[in-house]
């Protein structure tokens, strides 16, 4: 991102692609199914952008996902 920060003083949010993924825990379960934005929650229709792995485990059991952001 370049430029000044807005007078009001907010600091912009960053786009959800550029979130820092969350553990598998922490997903809900649209989020998990790959069928809503993995850091707003967002449901995702057309465009979605694949951002990578989201990781987890159950005992010995691999949870990990492919996680999806709004375009």
């Amino acid at each position: 991102m370049t430029g000044t920060p807005p007078a009001d003083g907010a600091v912009p949010r960053r786009p959800c692609r550029e979130q820092p993924i969350p553990p598998v825990r922490e997903l809900d379960w649209n989020q998990y199914a790959g069928r809503a934005c993995f850091a707003c929650g967002k449901g995702l229709t057309v465009g979605a952008v694949n951002c990578g792995w989201a990781r987890g485990r159950e005992g010995v059991h691999v949870l990990d996902v492919e996680v999806w952001a709004c375009p």
